[in-house]
């Protein structure tokens, strides 16, 4: 039950932040500085493994001089934003309600 609610909340606050996110950058993405507070919101969301996605973004994002416009979507636009909230809320959720789940288990059993 508690797993529920915390799982409930946790989704909900990630949905909130990317709502927030892409209605404030509507106009002109790259002209405000909503992105400060998503990176903000789902690094501690999604802390330490969000920084795992953030790597791999910016990695595209420098290889985009080599690639031409290959890899435009990743420029700041309501796909770009899409995209990476995806990546940061799956690898967050795998890592919350997946990994530490089991790895508590574990400890658990080992210390009985």
């Amino acid at each position: 039950m508690a797993k529920g609610i915390l799982l409930f909340a946790w989704l909900a606050a990630c949905v909130v932040t990317l709502a927030i996110t892409a209605y404030a950058s509507l106009p002109e993405p790259a002209a405000s500085d909503i992105g400060l507070f998503f990176l903000g919101c789902m690094i501690v969301l999604t802390f330490p493994s969000g920084l795992l996605v953030l790597g791999i973004v910016a990695l595209l994002v420098e290889l985009q001089a080599f690639t031409g416009p290959f890899l435009d979507f990743l420029r700041p636009s309501i796909v770009g934003l899409a995209l990476v909230w995806v990546g940061m809320a799956v690898i967050g959720y795998y890592q919350w309600f997946v990994v530490v789940p089991w790895v508590a288990k574990r400890i658990r059993t080992a210390a009985d």
